[in-house]
């Protein structure tokens, strides 16, 4: 008799719920818009380390053509060129003192959202070479 009635003790009613029963589901529905956060911003992080980088490559450029011969408009072709296709930018060339010269590259930062941090920004520095500045090859 003793076994029969262990049986219908265990198929009457369940016991109580434990008290943690669910809570995995609410941590998870919680940390979820966290790493949405975490996700946007690695991803605006990366945005800002892309155009520093496009910054520097591009003053790089600006100051190796005018350190060779080009003036400040064939300096900011140059830096416009380094750029991607129709990228906005604030380009400075200035003499850095009597032998060198210093271009200045500053790029509005492109992020989701319509979120507008201040500009990246990138400077140059080249010594100027020696003699006539080269012709131009035609394109």
């Amino acid at each position: 008799m003793t076994a029969v009635s262990s049986r219908c003790r265990a198929a009457v009613a369940p016991g109580p719920l434990e008290p943690d029963a669910g809570s995995a589901t609410v941590e998870l529905a919680a940390a979820i818009p966290l790493l949405v956060a975490v996700t946007l911003a690695m991803v605006g992080v990366l945005a800002l380390a892309r155009d520093h980088v496009l910054a520097q490559g591009a003053a790089r450029e600006g100051a190796r053509e005018a350190a060779i011969g080009g003036d400040a408009a064939r300096a900011s072709a140059a830096v416009r060129a380094a750029l991607p296709r129709g990228r906005p930018a604030r380009v400075t060339v200035a003499a850095a003192g009597p032998d060198r010269v210093r271009v200045s590259v500053e790029l509005p930062v492109r992020l989701p959202f319509g979120v507008h941090p201040p500009a990246v920004g990138a400077t140059a520095v080249a010594a100027r070479e020696p003699g006539p500045p080269p012709t131009p090859v035609p394109p």
